[in-house]
This record gives structure tokens, sequence and C-alpha cells, in this order.
């Protein structure tokens, strides 16, 4: 009972208390930025004047340009795919030379310099061409080349319009096929090497000047880029000969030699007719080629490939065999 009229009597206080009036309404307003309107309310800043300089005032940077590709040369003659040139025997210093190597480094697998005496042979004064190469395809004594394209062509071995230019995607074995089909071998790397730079020892077939495009299809050490990128027809490049008369011993392919590489053998070279290590897992490769960069082009430089190896950018040449293939004088 006092609990019901506890109840009763909030009740009643509660509703006696005087009720509260909500606040008087208020109007907001909304500002609309116009970037085209200028405030009156904000103070005007005069411009201030630029300052400009005339490009005199500061000093400019003279950009040198990079030296361009010089074009293809061209064959100054008659081309022969199948000449050869006797290399008369004679002696020479086969491998780098760290103080006479034009400021370039000596790989150590190209040391020590070495003498070396060989006999007289016969070389081809060109790269195997894809027509000379065909005719030992069509004889059924070599495989055709592992692709028909080159690096930028598709069609490129059966291409009569390429039948000058050097035979590339061949393994070792299919060069040395082709080379027995003629009467001959690959050259050893100290025949290649001879015939590359001649008894006086040149840094680079031609002589000791700094190569560039006008020399050899190789890969432009002055401005980073390839000097053609793709193969070039045999002889092209006449400024590049030899001592001994022969074209392409730089750039353009690299070139199988019948020797088995190994990084110690120069230590280890006997002096007469050298003809490499008994037996390895590697074949010596000569000559740089388009991809080559300038130091692969100098007359003592080794690079190897697995024999089973074959790509755009290697080819061979041949050595005719005699009854004595390593006569000396």
């Amino acid at each position: 009972m006092k609990r019901i009229l506890l109840i009763l009597s909030l009740f009643l206080l509660v509703a006696c208390e005087p009720l509260l009036s909500p606040p008087p309404e208020t109007t907001r307003s909304l500002t609309i930025f116009n970037s085209t309107q200028t405030p009156t309310d904000l103070p005007t800043i005069a411009p201030t004047t630029a300052l400009t300089e005339t490009p005199t005032d500061i000093p400019q940077p003279t950009r040198m340009p990079l030296p361009t590709n010089a074009p293809i040369p061209g064959p100054a003659g008659e081309i022969d795919p199948d000449a050869f040139i006797l290399i008369p025997a004679g002696s020479f210093l086969m491998g780098c030379d760290p103080e006479n190597n034009a400021n370039q480094p000596c790989s150590t697998t190209n040391q020590p310099q070495h003498e070396v005496r060989l006999g007289e042979y016969s070389i081809g004064v060109y790269e195997v061409t894809n027509a000379r190469y065909q005719t030992c395809v069509e004889a059924e004594a070599c495989s055709s080349p592992r692709s028909g394209g080159s690096k930028t062509r598709t069609d490129y071995y059966n291409n009569p319009a390429y039948a000058n230019y050097p035979v590339v995607h061949v393994s070792y074995q299919d060069a040395q096929n082709y080379c027995a089909f003629i009467g001959g071998r690959l050259p050893t790397e100290a025949e290649w090497e001879y015939a590359a730079r001649g008894p006086e020892g040149n840094l680079y077939p031609w002589g000791d000047q700094s190569p560039d495009c006008s020399y050899a299809n190789s890969f432009n050490n002055a401005n980073g880029t390839s000097c053609v990128g793709d193969t070039t027809p045999i002889g092209s490049y006449p400024g590049g000969v030899s001592y001994f008369g022969l074209m392409d011993m730089a750039g353009n392919v690299w070139e199988w030699v019948a020797d088995y590489y190994s990084p110690n053998y120069y230590a280890e070279s006997p002096t007469d007719n050298p003809t490499g290590p008994e037996t390895g897992s590697e074949y010596v490769v000569r000559g740089g080629g388009w991809s080559g960069n300038w130091l692969s082009l100098q007359a003592a430089s080794r690079a190897y490939d697995l024999s089973f190896y074959s790509g755009p950018d290697l080819g061979f040449r041949c050595v005719l065999l005699s009854t004595n293939p390593y006569p000396i004088e």
C-alpha cells in the first residue's frame, strides 16, 4: 500500500513540472565559392614583377651527340665464296699482352702471351655462306641449320637474297661435317689467330686502330647500339681485311675452331702447331660477331660454346687438308 502511494505521488509531481520550450530556429547561410568573383573584404595585393633571366645568365651544359653508325661499306670487288689463301709457315706471339693492348684489359684465359710456330696451311678467305652450306645439305653430308631464320629475318637460309651471307644456327659437328665435305677441317685456334693478326701481332685484323662500324659488323661501344644487329654479306668490310687478306675475321659471326677450350691452356701450350687440350666439354669460338663488343674483336680474344650450341651469331670457315697438315719449315 505504501509503494502504491509513493508511486502515485511521484507521478503527480512529474505532471505538474512546466514544459521547456525548444530554442528558436536559426537560419544557416551557405556561401558558394565562385572562382570568378573577387572577394571585396580581402586586401588586394599588387602583383610583383617576375624576375626574368636571359639564357646567357645561366651556363647551359653542352651535350655532345652520340656518334652514328657508319653505313655498311660493301665489298670492294668480286666475291668468290670458295676462295682460300695459303698462309706461309711462320711464328707469332699468340695471346694477349697487358702492356700492349690499347689500354684494354687482358683476360686471364688469353695469357700468357707465348710464341707459336706453324706450318703452312690454306684457310678460307670468307666465312661459309648459306649457298655453299646448302650444297652439303643437298648431298646429305650435312644437317640443315637448326633454324632457317636469322636474328631479324624469318626467311634467311633458303632465301636467295641471303645466299652470300654467312650460314648460322650450325653446331660444332655441323661445321666439321661441312669442312670434311669439301676436303678440309676446322682451323686450330692457333691457325685462326695467326691468320687474323699476322706475324706482326696486330691487335685487330686490320691493325691497331680502334674499331668502329667501318671496320667490322659488331656492337658499337661508342653509342651502345649494334652496327647492324644481324649478319651482313661476306666481305662487306674491306677496311677490316686481315694481314693475310682474310675478310670478316672480326665481326659478322663468331667462328667455330677445332680446339677444346681450357682457360689455362696458354700456360701449357706447346710451341709447335698447338692443337688444344686433348679433352674438354666446350669448344673455342673466335672473332666476335655482330653481337660482340670491341674487346671481343681483338685477334687474341677467346670465347667458347658447347658443341651442340647453334645461334644466330655463330658460323665458321675451313682449312684445306694436305698430306702433312702441320709442316714446319
